[in-house]
């Protein structure tokens, strides 16, 4: 028989993979964080996986590799279509620019501002130089080849994640039960309820941010459909499936919007395109304020049964520590670690975590009892009175 480490010894080995975990986490954050998306990806997924090989009967393996193929043809169609645009696009949106510019400068910055009889001249706040020589005295050697190394670099992550999620789908509830086989057999239970406990709390988040999409997409679009926006329908779908980016989703939207507002106008209101684009401005910024300080805290805090203080400070907080990828599951992660934290708590003061959920399933038994009952002895006097 194996002989049983003493409590020195087990205190020790958990510090050292305590410390192992620690560092492995802090020098393989990018590794992480390919691993996290892919997870995220595969767990979005897999309900889709699931539903098709119970309904079609086809073995997982097939339904998998369909859909990944599905999902990845559908990535290079969308790159085959929009990329060889992009060099024709960005010339025509330069010329434009340059023509607005110099529109504006002949129509608004001509003529000086008096202002306590000092004639303020603005003609020369706008360059003059074209737009084409501007963008090519960015185009240097050294840039060139700065953006090659970071496009090869996110490609190979790409790369990556594209792989772990074919991976994590074809197995993903052996994945779960190989998860399951570490835990000591008497807390086997106690992990499978933490299991669902915590999925239940990620489905809820996605719940609610399906919920706060949808409202942010129908905002945006009313509010652009109001001051005239050209393609406003458009902007309010865009900004809803964008919406999950966070503050670089909304900001990239935004910025479209006002390069359409500059050079369309507006179809209901009769002002000037610059003005007109201070507007759409005003516009998208309102509603991202009323989304990030109303809406996000109080939809996530009904979902993840979370306070709304807390979630709005873990959002900012990790956008400006720790960057988007973290911002987008903070929430649901806080989640976790309060299901973890309430287990955790309840083992340490030797009570039962479940307590509350056994007591909820028992009112529900004893009251569908008292319903079969009440419905048994009324019956039959309906009965002998028909």
């Amino acid at each position: 028989m194996s002989k049983e480490w003493s409590t020195t010894t087990r205190y020790f080995v958990f510090a050292l993979v305590l410390a192992g975990f620690i560092w492995f986490i802090t020098a393989a954050q990018a590794l992480i964080g390919a691993i996290a998306i892919s997870a995220l990806l595969a767990y979005l997924l897999n309900p889709i996986v699931t539903l098709v090989n119970e309904r079609a009967r086809v073995a997982r393996s097939l339904v998998v590799f369909f859909v990944y193929l599905l999902s990845l043809g559908a990535i290079i169609t969308v790159t085959i279509i929009f990329i060889p645009a992009i060099p024709e696009q960005t010339a025509s949106f330069l010329a434009d620019m340059q023509e607005l510019m110099t529109q504006t400068q002949a129509d608004y910055l001509a003529e000086p501002i008096t202002i306590l009889n000092t004639e303020i001249h603005l003609d020369g706040l706008l360059p003059e130089a074209d737009l084409s020589e501007l963008v090519s005295s960015f185009i240097r050697a050294d840039i060139i080849v700065e953006l090659l190394q970071t496009s090869t670099t996110n490609l190979g992550w790409i790369a990556v994640v594209l792989v772990a999620t074919y991976y994590l789908l074809q197995d993903w509830g052996k994945l779960r039960d190989w998860l399951f086989s570490w835990a000591p057999e008497p807390f086997e239970s106690d992990f499978r309820r933490l299991y669902d406990e915590i999925k239940l709390v990620w489905n809820r988040y996605f719940r609610g941010q399906l919920r706060l999409s949808i409202i942010v997409g129908l905002l945006t679009g009313a509010g652009s459909l109001i001051v005239g926006l050209p393609g406003a329908i458009l902007f309010g779908v865009f900004s809803a499936i964008f919406d999950v980016l966070l503050s670089v989703g909304p900001a990239i939207i935004m910025a479209i919007a006002m390069i359409v507002a500059l050079l369309a106008g507006s179809n209901t209101l009769d002002i000037s395109n610059p003005l007109f684009a201070l507007v759409i401005l005003a516009v998208f910024l309102g509603i991202q304020g009323l989304e990030n300080i109303w809406l996000r805290p109080r939809i996530m805090s009904s979902s993840v049964r979370i306070h709304p203080a807390i979630i709005f400070i873990a959002i900012v907080g990790s956008l400006s520590l720790a960057g988007i990828l973290t911002a987008l599951i903070i929430v649901p992660v806080l989640g976790s670690i309060a299901v973890i934290s309430r287990y955790t708590y309840f083992k340490l003061f030797k009570m039962d975590p479940w307590a509350d959920n056994t007591q909820m399933a028992s009112k529900i038994i004893d009251t569908t009892n008292e319903k079969k009952t009440a419905e048994s002895t009324t019956t039959p006097a309906a009965k002998s009175t028909d």
